[in-house]
């Protein structure tokens, strides 16, 4: 069952494809949020709040194209799990 944690493994494996890898990684470390080399989520416990910061961030710097990338997976995984998407994301 997905949980916040595997919504933003979603948006940074999906990121790394559309952003490439420097882009993303600069994000996530900018925000403080720890990945492994193959775009798994490190920090123990996500919220909606670290998803909707990172989907923030991703939209202020590179634009509706970043944010739609990975709109449709990610909304597909709350929903089968019953989860709330973030405003940028619904």
């Amino acid at each position: 069952m997905a949980t916040y944690k595997v919504l933003i493994d979603t948006v940074i494996k999906r990121e790394l494809g559309i952003l490439g890898k420097e882009r993303m990684w600069m994000v996530l470390a900018d925000l403080r949020l720890p990945a492994s080399e193959d775009g798994r989520c490190l920090k123990a416990n996500c919220s909606i709040d670290d998803l909707d910061h990172l989907m923030q961030e991703l939209s202020a710097r590179y634009g509706a194209v970043a944010v739609m990338g990975c709109k449709i997976a990610v909304g597909r995984l709350a929903r089968e799990a019953g989860l709330e998407l973030p405003k940028i994301l619904k």
